[in-house]
């Protein structure tokens, strides 16, 4: 009986210490090797997203939300009925924990590594006039008049959402190559969904299940280009303010009303955010232009996140610069905000064809 406990014990040890081993390998390998992350996320990852996304998509609901209530059940279990026994719960505890942080690595930290989708040299050291930014935030403004007054039918159930946003990122793939690929469908947070509206979080990737989440909480103009932007993410991009971009050039460039719409709203909190912090005057100027009914989305869509606003939000922020930091991206989560750079540069592009 003891050789088997010990025999057991081994197993545990063993097991973690080779997934913890490969994790770090495979991590050091994509900061230190000059093209290893890019080779893997557009070789070897797109087949995990076609099997381990594919089998998680046959599920309506969040395979990742619920299996991490079920595991935090399971764990709070285990320490109960183990409690006179803690080495048999720690070893428990520490192959869960190698092996989440082995598929973690696998499924997306290689990805922070990747090359990224827009040349870093174009916007890097970007500095733009005023008034450009003036212009943009106008041109946004004719977007949303073009689109018309009243806001169009959003997808409320999630498999319409996730239909039209698979659609969505299949046509901005005909156009840039690296977002072409399968698409598993994005799901609705529903259990969670509370927790996350506290923490400011409006959707999340599941590299453990390969699954786009979007909180079902949240205003409707929020959810088609947070659909987009969490499938940017199955694509192996990762970093904040490109899958914000991306999610962006998916919803404008849609044939769908609703996300074309979502997609120029979030343009303006961007922008128009830029703007008031640059001269209040200016945007208060061009604020006054608004369609009526895109001034109440936002008014809101703002209420909602203020409403929710916690202590557990701003942990969350720090915990997520601290992450984003730790993956390479020196900005944190400032990086979110990078869409408007690449907003800018897209303007400036779209002006002088």
């Amino acid at each position: 009986m003891k050789e088997k406990k010990l025999s057991s014990a081994r197993f545990y040890i063993l097991t973690s210490l080779f997934l913890l081993a490969a994790a770090v390998i495979l991590s050091v390998a994509a900061r230190k090797i000059e093209g290893f992350a890019e080779w893997y996320s557009t070789v070897i990852y797109p087949h995990l997203v076609d099997s381990i996304g594919w089998f998680s998509g046959l599920f309506p609901f969040s395979l990742a939300e619920v299996l991490c209530v079920l595991l935090g059940a399971f764990i709070v279990r285990d320490l109960i009925i183990s409690w006179h026994r803690l080495r048999r719960f720690l070893l428990h505890l520490l192959i869960i924990v190698s092996a989440l942080y082995f598929i973690y690595v696998a499924n997306c930290g290689i990805n922070y590594y990747r090359d990224p989708f827009v040349d870093p040299s174009t916007y890097e050291n970007a500095q733009f006039e005023q008034e450009l930014l003036e212009e943009y935030c106008g041109y946004i403004i004719d977007r949303l008049e073009e689109l018309g007054e009243e806001a169009p039918e959003y997808p409320s159930r999630a498999a319409e959402l996730a239909d039209r946003a698979v659609a969505a990122m299949n046509k901005i793939g005909e156009e840039y190559g690296g977002l072409k690929g399968y698409y598993p469908r994005p799901k609705f947070l529903r259990l969670t969904a509370h927790l996350f509206s506290t923490m400011g979080v409006s959707g999340i990737y599941s590299p453990f299940t390969i699954e786009a989440n979007v909180n079902c909480e949240m205003p409707a103009m929020e959810k088609p280009f947070t659909a987009c932007h969490e499938l940017s993410h199955l694509r192996g991009y990762m970093i904040e303010g490109e899958a914000n971009y991306i999610g962006w050039l998916a919803c404008i460039n849609s044939d769908d009303p609703a996300f074309e719409r979502s997609g120029w709203l979030i343009a303006w909190n961007y922008a128009a955010g830029s703007l008031r912090r640059a001269d209040p005057e200016k945007f208060e100027s061009v604020a006054a232009r608004l369609p009526e009914d895109a001034s109440r989305e936002l008014a809101e869509n703002y209420q909602f996140w203020k409403e929710n606003e916690t202590e557990a939000s701003e942990i969350q922020d720090k915990m997520n610069d601290a992450y984003l930091k730790s993956n390479g991206v020196k900005e944190g989560v400032s990086s979110y905000g990078r869409i408007t750079t690449l907003m800018l540069l897209w303007y400036s592009h779209e002006s002088c064809d």
